[in-house]
């Protein structure tokens, strides 16, 4: 295993040390947390991970479970603003294999990070909205704001009002699926099935994208049953449905062993797509994903999620995959320290390419919005078909404050 230069270490004791200072200075916390007087970890088991209480607020249209808010964001206080900052240091080495010819190369770099606002609230009863708009990097020096994820919500169209039995939403949001890919604890890694993408399309299942859907709850269906059923344009829309157009649907039941939930889920995301070289491409992706909370300790949380995907024009060819991933995340202690690791795999059965990727990662949180983490992360990419394989390792070093 490669070591960690001694110049990376200084950096990171800088860091935490950085933190560990101004932990006690960041009195405010995020926008939800501070609105309602409560802790992150009241939603999260470590941030950004939701727990069965965070998943209740969020499909409620961001308003506690079992209520329907009236009063609109402009006459709240405090005002419902939050921002996140999240600078980091990577290491990356990287050998790749190419006809026999063996490269490799060495990068240690500062990755700066822009500036994540998030606003959220209540416009009128059964009406509110959520919007994340990072300034991020265009150049040396260079920040611009964009819109990520801008949504209208109604909320409690039918059933007791705070119970979301019938909702609707339309904007650029991501889809509820199990396991979305901004709320994973890993920050150096992606999911792999999620970046799946032969053939450069927009109808990518995990990215916002613009879209219409009718979504829920239903406390009352053992612990708690979760659907979306929408329809998509892709992440870029503004192209007509007839040529680019995918249709989502999502169960979720969730049941509780021993005070502990456990969830079940089953999804489908397909439908017809322009690909990059103008030509159209019928694709496909459904799977299952299971989370499980030990019933003992309540310590161990394990996910697993197995992804099927078909297109039928990659080139002229049909083209299938089948992917995964399995996770662990540990809590230490609780609030505070925690520990946690990914496995992700990926096999397309056309080109022969596999990738595999394993992550680990320790994380420790001076106050509910302040947090330090440290990341090795190793992928190993192999196509036959290209004579190829990529071997890179990223040792990753952060700061998360939010505020």
């Amino acid at each position: 295993m490669r070591l960690v230069p001694f110049r990376f270490t200084i950096l990171l004791w800088f860091a935490v040390t950085l933190v560990a200072v101004t932990a006690n200075q960041a009195g405010a916390i995020p926008l939800f947390a501070r609105k309602y007087h409560v802790s992150c970890f009241r939603c999260h088991t470590v941030p950004p991970v939701l727990n069965d209480y965070g998943r209740r607020f969020q499909i409620n249209g961001y308003q506690l479970p079992g209520t329907d808010e009236a009063q609109p964001i402009w006459a709240q206080e405090p005002l419902s603003l939050s921002f996140v900052f999240y600078p980091s240091f990577v290491s990356a080495h990287t050998v790749t294999t190419t006809g026999g010819i063996k490269t490799s190369s060495n990068e240690l770099t500062f990755q700066p990070s822009g500036l994540d606002l998030f606003t959220a609230g209540t416009i009128a009863k059964h009406l509110s909205y959520f919007l994340a708009a990072p300034i991020g990097i265009t150049g040396p020096g260079q920040y611009s704001p964009s819109i990520e994820t801008m949504s209208i919500m109604f909320n409690n169209l039918a059933g007791p009002d705070g119970q979301s039995n019938l909702n609707f939403r339309f904007g650029r949001f991501r889809l509820w699926n199990t396991f979305p890919d901004n709320t994973t604890i890993v920050e150096s890694a992606d999911y792999l099935i999620y970046d799946y993408n032969p053939a450069g399309g927009t109808l990518l299942i995990a990215d916002p994208q613009w879209a219409a859907s009718v979504y829920g709850f239903f406390p009352q269906i053992l612990d708690g049953l979760r659907y979306e059923a929408a329809v998509s344009d892709g992440t870029d829309g503004g192209d007509p449905l007839n040529s680019n157009e995918a249709n989502f649907l999502m169960l979720e039941q969730t049941a509780y062993v021993y005070n502990a939930p456990f969830r079940l889920g089953l999804y489908y995301y397909g439908g017809k797509e322009l690909a990059i070289n103008n030509v159209t491409d019928n694709m496909s992706r459904y799977g299952f994903a299971v989370e499980a909370n030990d019933p003992w300790t309540k310590r161990f949380d394990l996910s697993f999620q197995y992804m099927s995907a078909t297109d039928d024009n990659i080139v002229g060819i049909k083209q299938t995959m089948d992917g995964g991933f399995l996770g662990l995340n540990v809590l230490i202690v609780p609030e505070k320290f925690f520990i946690y690791g990914r496995y992700d795999f990926v096999s397309v059965k056309q080109t022969s390419e596999k990738q595999n990727q394993w992550t680990g990662g320790i994380r420790y949180h001076f106050a509910p919005n302040v947090g330090a983490y440290a990341e090795l992360s190793y992928l190993d990419d192999n196509t036959p078909a290209a004579g190829s394989d990529t071997k890179t390792t990223l040792t990753t070093l952060g700061v998360l404050v939010g505020f």
